[in-house]
Formats: C-alpha cells, sequence, structure tokens
C-alpha cells in the first residue's frame, strides 16, 4: 500500500537532520550529491557534476535538465485551497522530511502544469472522467473524507490523520458523496502516478536513485548485466534488504491490475 510505503520512507529518513547537506560550489545544480536527501546507495553521486555536465550532454539537453529545477510552474490550474490540498497530499505520499525545505523536489506545480496545458495518457479508466475534472473532484473528495473522519479541512490535519484518509481514498471505500460518483482507488492511482512522475523526473531524484539522466548524446557502451560505464553510478552504501523488498501483499497492486479505456 502507497501509504504504508510512504510511512515506511519517513522511518528511514528520521535519522538525518535537515540542512546537514553542503551544495558544492562547482556544480550547476543547487543540490547536493544524493539530491541532498537522507539514505541513498549513491552518497557521492552527482548527475550534474561538472565532468558529466560537460561530456554526457549537448546544449539543448542541458537547457532541459536546468530548466527543470530553476523554472518552477507557477499555480495556474487549481484554486489557492485545491492546490494546498494537493500539496499536503504530496507531502504525504512522497515525504522529503530528510531535506532542507529549499531543496524539496516540487512536485504539486508540475501536476498543475500537467493538467493547466491539457496533457495526459492518451487514455482514461472506464468509469473515470478527464484528468482535470478528477482532480477538482478527487482533491474536494479528499477534503470531504477529512472533514467526515476529523471535522478538519485535509491541509488542517496532523501527518498522521492525513494518512489514514488518504488511506481510505486508497483502500477505495472513503467516507463522502464525492466517492459515489468517482471511483476512489482509480482517482488514487492517478494521483500516486503523477507524484512519482514529477518527483523521478528532478535531477536530485536522479542523484537519489543513481540515474545518470538522459542519454544523450554520450549513450552507453557496457549494456549487459551487471555491467557499467565509468561515467554511471555505483552502489557505495547499499541499503539493507528490508528497504529493498516489496512486500507480499503489494505484489498485486504493483501489477497495474485492471485495464484502461482508450
Amino acid at each position: 500500500m502507497a501509504i504504508r510505503a510512504a510511512a515506511a520512507i519517513r522511518r528511514l529518513i528520521e535519522g538525518r537532520k535537515p540542512g546537514e547537506a553542503s551544495v558544492p560550489a562547482d556544480s550547476p545544480s543547487p543540490h547536493p550529491p544524493a539530491g541532498g536527501g537522507g539514505r541513498t546507495p549513491y552518497p557521492e553521486y552527482d548527475v550534474m557534476a561538472p565532468d558529466k555536465w560537460a561530456h554526457d550532454w549537448d546544449e539543448k539537453t542541458r537547457r532541459l535538465v536546468l530548466d527543470r529545477i530553476v523554472n518552477v510552474p507557477e499555480r495556474s490550474f487549481f484554486s489557492e485551497g485545491e492546490f494546498a490540498t494537493l500539496e499536503a497530499t504530496c507531502s504525504r505520499l512522497l515525504p522529503q522530511a530528510d531535506r532542507p525545505p529549499e531543496l524539496r523536489i516540487p512536485i504539486a506545480p508540475y501536476i498543475d502544469q500537467r493538467l493547466a496545458s491539457g496533457r495526459g495518457n492518451g487514455y482514461r479508466y472506464e468509469g473515470m472522467p478527464w484528468d482535470d475534472e478528477a482532480y477538482r473532484r478527487g482533491l474536494a473528495g479528499i477534503d470531504e473524507t477529512s472533514h467526515a473522519m476529523f471535522e478538519k479541512g485535509f491541509a488542517e490535519l496532523e501527518g498522521g490523520q492525513q494518512d489514514e484518509v488518504l488511506a481510505a481514498v486508497e483502500d477505495g471505500d472513503p467516507t463522502g458523496a464525492t466517492w459515489k460518483d468517482l471511483p476512489a482507488k482509480r482517482f488514487f492511482k492517478l494521483l500516486m502516478q503523477d507524484v512519482a512522475e514529477s518527483y523521478y523526473s528532478h535531477p536530485a531524484a536522479w542523484n537519489e536513485i543513481g540515474f545518470q539522466g538522459p542519454a544523450s548524446p554520450r549513450g552507453h557502451v557496457r549494456l549487459a548485466l551487471d555491467k557499467l560505464d565509468p561515467w554511471e553510478a555505483e552502489e557505495t552504501q547499499p541499503l539493507p534488504r528490508e528497504h529493498r523488498e516489496v512486500p507480499e501483499e503489494q505484489h498485486g497492486a504493483a501489477s497495474g491490475q485492471g485495464g484502461a479505456t482508450h
């Protein structure tokens, strides 16, 4: 379950104090190696280190990567209240308490931007409205469930209470009239997909997972299993096994059961 996994991430990063990491002076990115986060197998990896910056990418790729960091979209689709609910939701689904506020990866602004631009995946599930309507109704439903459970709006709740609300949505049985017409599980999957996509499209997240970013123009030479090119990240701090394995009860959800309507 995603809510339970997010809680595990918070437990994993509790040992690091915000603000510990320093920003290398010679990096074009404000994010330090490992993305400014807590535990990672790649504590020294920096996808925007000077050698990679100069040799891995052409000018067009560098512009696109840098744009992701410096040009965070302003709110243009959601109302102020909707956006506050979305930001609070994102912070529970993909917690970043191990990063100081200025180094946290923006998630909600990119969801807002996608909906404002009308971009989608080219399909929607049967019974689901188009994404823009699904989000307006879904965020209203989260607030509705929050009021029913705790007599407060979602953004006003404590973290544990927010988790309870989101777990009810994820499980598909939340309180509230909104969910009679909007499939809660389907909305949660849409939301979780956008949260993960927005997070892992950021160079700081690439540092965290040892991803080298767009392979343009250098590409890859050593393609065999367990073979790395010299410019790829190597694990220097492997995570304990319990943080690598997916619990058995999550296997069905991870397989993406169910079909889409094109």
